[in-house]
């Protein structure tokens, strides 16, 4: 609540005000009543501090223009409303060099009286929270500056007395919590992103409250710890108890998950940063040990990066691609995630050799398809952003959401290029069909592609070999010439690429079940 101060000559007018108002109604503590503005500055001077001045304009002694200077002068903050029965302007003109808040005409009735006190209190909370917000702003300034470089103690000591902050115990540690958050696919994901960090950092400063814990936002959005002690095992316990309270907290209220990174304890403020900067590298190794992960830096395996065998997931990529097998492709990757996990790279080293995979990717498409189907592959590849992922295993899934475009592009390509040579090839043979050189060699060679790649594809789409292909055509070529025409056997033969006509006639019956010369009586001239 507000105090309020009442200076006013007139008991009738001073014990009406106070008796007749219920002023914690509206935000107030009952007033101090002053008699005359001398009896206001004496309580002014033994300590009283209040919110508010409700000061008569004219009194004997010490009027209400002297108050309220002496008032702006020792109290800047505290607002002032004058009361007079005398409708002057020139009072006006004084009462505003003062800044004061209100003049008000007396007599004052309740109602005025209660309607001025709502107005006060909504300038008080306005000025409350801004007063709030400006303290908050410089103690998370402090707090930042405490965890990320050495500070002379005597300013720490001294920060800590002007913003009423304790460390109380004999060890030290800071702690790092954030959101688990999706790989982002674009930066339309930040503003929530933002939302979600500022709700973890929110429910980690009301808990913190119970645990004596100071907390701010640090760096990125970060939500920071600094936990105090009396031992090291209580420093441990106390940090590893609110940050589990805090995941749980945020996991029910947020829907997602939190990560920590846990520093060592120090037993000197001045040596929080190097606490820090233990609890970054442990949060860091979130990376790697998967979401919903709360890593003490002490227990954190931190490897030594080797080198990667990178050559041999390129040659099992390329493998893979050249024979339109995905799940090869997976298992190319799989072996650079396991040796990129290994090693514990940095995030900037699994992306580095992500990404030469996918380059890989793209080339292997220039050679098999050619430069637009690989262009359409670098389009798919797009605002890929790598660098938005939060664990290895996010980056993994990212690399495997890209392969999978590619190897659509590569299967639609197959299967439109292969349509489209079967089709060239069946209107070669038909045009073709009676030369008795044609062959599989003459076709694949017409068409520039490997005989095997033909005979595959062939088979494929027309359901039968070449050599069945052809032969049914022939077939169909000398039955109509036996029905229609009066051709020798030897000249059908000959018309349709056979050039022994005995042959012929062995294929035909083996094809029709009767000679040719049995076949035409059957059909002759029949429609």
């Amino acid at each position: 609540m507000y105090k309020v101060m009442l200076a006013e000559d007139e008991a009738e007018v001073l014990g009406a005000m106070l008796k007749t108002i219920h002023w914690e109604n509206y935000g107030f503590e009952v007033p101090i009543g002053c008699r005359d503005g001398a009896e206001a500055i004496r309580c002014v001077e033994e300590g009283e501090q209040p919110d508010v001045l409700i000061t008569d304009i004219c009194m004997p002694f010490v009027d209400g223009l002297e108050l309220t200077e002496y008032v702006t002068k020792h109290l800047p903050d505290a607002i002032v409303v004058i009361l007079t029965g005398y409708d002057d302007f020139h009072y006006a003109q004084k009462a505003i060099k003062y800044q004061v808040f209100d003049y008000v005409l007396k007599p004052i009735t309740p109602s005025c009286l209660c309607e001025l006190l709502e107005r006060l209190k909504i300038e008080l909370d306005q000025r409350s929270r801004s007063d709030g917000n400006s303290k908050e702003i410089v103690t998370n300034y402090f707090l930042n500056q405490l965890v990320h470089k050495k500070m002379d103690l005597s300013v720490i000591s001294e920060y800590c007395r002007i913003y009423d902050i304790k460390f109380e115990g004999c060890y030290h540690v800071s702690a790092l919590l954030d959101i688990d958050l999706p790989a982002q696919k674009t930066g339309a994901q930040n503003k929530s992103d933002d939302l979600l960090r500022y709700g973890l950092f929110n429910i980690a400063q009301e808990l913190s409250q119970e645990y004596g814990v100071a907390v701010f936002q640090g760096r990125e959005g970060l939500c920071n710890c600094i936990v105090s002690a009396a031992d090291l095992e209580s420093c441990f316990r106390l940090t590893g108890t609110l940050i589990s309270h805090i995941a749980q907290t945020v996991h029910r209220a947020l829907k997602v998950t939190v990560s920590a990174g846990i520093g060592e304890p120090v037993k000197s403020l001045d040596a929080l940063y190097f606490s820090h900067q233990k609890a970054e590298k442990a949060l860091e190794s979130r990376f790697y040990y998967g979401e919903n992960s709360i890593l003490f830096s002490s227990e954190v395996d931190i490897k030594k990066s080797e080198n990667i065998d990178y050559q041999n997931c390129e040659r099992r990529l390329t493998e893979a691609v050249y024979t339109l097998n995905r799940t090869a492709a997976g298992d190319a990757v799989k072996e650079l995630a396991n040796q990129l996990k290994n090693t514990q790279a940095p995030l900037e080293k699994c992306v580095f050799y992500t990404q030469k995979l996918l380059m890989k990717m793209i080339m292997l498409a220039d050679d098999i398809a050619g430069e637009q189907q690989a262009d359409a592959m670098t389009k798919a590849f797009e605002g890929a952003s790598l660098y938005s992922v939060s664990t290895l295993a996010q980056l993994v899934d990212r690399l495997d959401e890209m392969f999978d475009k590619a190897f659509e592009i590569l299967l639609a390509l197959k299967t439109s290029s292969s349509a489209s040579q079967v089709a060239k090839a069946e209107l070669y043979i038909k045009e073709h069909f009676n030369n008795p050189e044609l062959s599989l060699n003459s076709v694949t060679e017409h068409l520039s592609v490997s005989t095997s790649y033909f005979s595959s594809i062939f088979k494929e789409r027309t359901g039968m070999t070449f050599v069945e292909y052809l032969t049914q055509l022939r077939m169909e070529k000398a039955k109509q010439l036996l029905t229609f025409t009066d051709y020798r056997t030897y000249e059908i033969a000959e018309n349709i690429g056979f050039s022994d006509p005995h042959y012929f006639c062995v294929i035909f019956k083996r094809t029709t079940g009767l000679p040719p010369t049995e076949y035409r009586e059957m059909h002759k001239n029949q429609p």
